[in-house]
């Protein structure tokens, strides 16, 4: 190469190291502020209710996720009706059998879910005696007796939630009801599958299937400023007004139990509320996972339904909205309005632009234009987002 090239690739090179730089450290400013945010104010707002006119593959989709997730994990999925297939005009042989293995295998699979839900359903029940309670207990007792095996307890609650959203007045407790319906979901969930698998109108969605399952995107050691850092930003470094906010916080238990968890260190066992050298396991929420790979990353701009085992939160529900503003269609299946520390922002840009490097440079890293000032989602999402920062300290 000559001089004069080689001189001027160095040039460019050199400049969007400092733009990568500025890049993480702005990444470290967000997941910083998410800690500190996550800490003070987890949840956010009202649960919004889930989106009532779906279509039947919509449905499905929540179906699906019901029972593919297994235990802590969150699975996200969207269906695409793929064309062209080769569909029989027989509808499947309707077979008990087949349908009993079904029903076991499932809740076989997704056993430690289930038993997490139940087991918080049976805490509400031993802990309270009101009406509800009560009417619940003697509905479970009537309907199962002695046969309480998971997909029978499942579908004694999915039929009571059915009896109770049915009533136009009822006063039942969102937390308590919310609980029933997660237990009984999944007797909904496999017979809302095996009713479609049911009806040859829907045989599409079992004619030609294609999974593609995506990986994990894990980051296990990000960088993150101080608990102090951050707060201090705020304030304006202001000694007194750090101590008067610390002196509120200690007066809120559910606040200083969120410090002591995201802020302790895991060998040390101590707080470390000054620590620049933190490292924090982060990860890509399942549904932004479809949004910035298939979704965005294909410029699909049609309609989207994006089913999620648990409603998504407030971050994931702040950049759906984000990516609506720039001409995407996305519909999820719910939001529950929590502001999790470990969210990652997915780094997919909403508009491609393309910046080679200088002609001849006999160089293949021609994809350095995603530094390219003023295109970068993340620039873009930061600016979108000043309203978290108004409020993040907001006790």
């Amino acid at each position: 190469m000559i001089p004069e090239k080689l001189k001027e690739l160095k040039k460019y090179k050199k400049k969007y190291k400092k733009k990568w730089e500025e890049e993480k450290d702005h990444e470290k400013e967000l997941y910083s502020k998410e800690c500190v945010a996550h800490c003070i104010n987890f949840v956010v707002g009202e649960v919004k209710d889930e989106v009532t006119n779906l279509k039947i593959h919509d449905r499905f989709s929540c179906y699906l996720a019901t029972i593919l997730a297994r235990d802590k994990e969150v699975v996200a999925v969207w269906l695409k009706i793929l064309k062209d297939s080769i569909i029989s005009k027989n509808t499947p042989i309707k077979s008990t059998d087949t349908e009993k293995a079904f029903y076991l295998a499932v809740m076989s699979y997704c056993y430690t879910k289930f038993e997490f839900r139940w087991n918080k359903l049976k805490n509400d029940i031993n802990n309270s005696d009101n009406e509800h309670v009560k009417s619940l207990k003697d509905f479970i007792s009537a309907e199962l007796g002695d046969s309480a095996t998971p997909i029978n307890i499942s579908l004694v609650c999915y039929e009571y939630y059915k009896q109770i959203k049915a009533k136009i007045n009822s006063n039942i407790s969102p937390k308590f009801l919310g609980h029933i319906k997660k237990v009984g979901s999944y007797f909904g969930s496999i017979k809302g599958i095996i009713n479609c698998a049911k009806n040859i109108q829907y045989k599409p969605l079992f004619s030609n299937i294609k999974v593609n399952r995506g990986r994990p995107i894990i980051i296990n050691k990000q960088p993150i400023y101080s608990w102090e850092n951050i707060i201090k930003r705020f304030i304006d470094e202001d000694e007194d007004k750090y101590d008067h906010f610390m002196t509120k916080c200690s007066k809120k238990p559910e606040v200083m139990e969120r410090i002591h968890k995201v802020y302790t260190d895991n060998i040390t066992k101590q707080l470390q509320l000054n620590n620049n050298n933190i490292e924090k396991c982060i990860y890509l929420h399942a549904e932004m996972h479809i949004l910035a790979s298939l979704i965005i990353d294909n410029k699909i701009k049609s309609r989207v339904f994006i089913a999620v085992s648990k409603r998504c939160c407030y971050l994931c529900e702040l950049y759906i909205n984000f990516a609506i503003k720039q001409g995407y269609n996305i519909v999820i299946s719910g939001k529950h309005q929590k502001l999790y520390d470990g969210w990652i922002l997915p780094h997919k840009k909403i508009e491609h632009y393309t910046r080679s490097l200088p002609a001849n440079s006999d160089n293949n890293e021609n994809n350095l234009d995603l530094y390219d000032n003023g295109n970068n989602i993340y620039m873009r999402f930061m600016e979108y987002m000043k309203d978290f920062d108004n409020g993040i300290l907001n006790l």
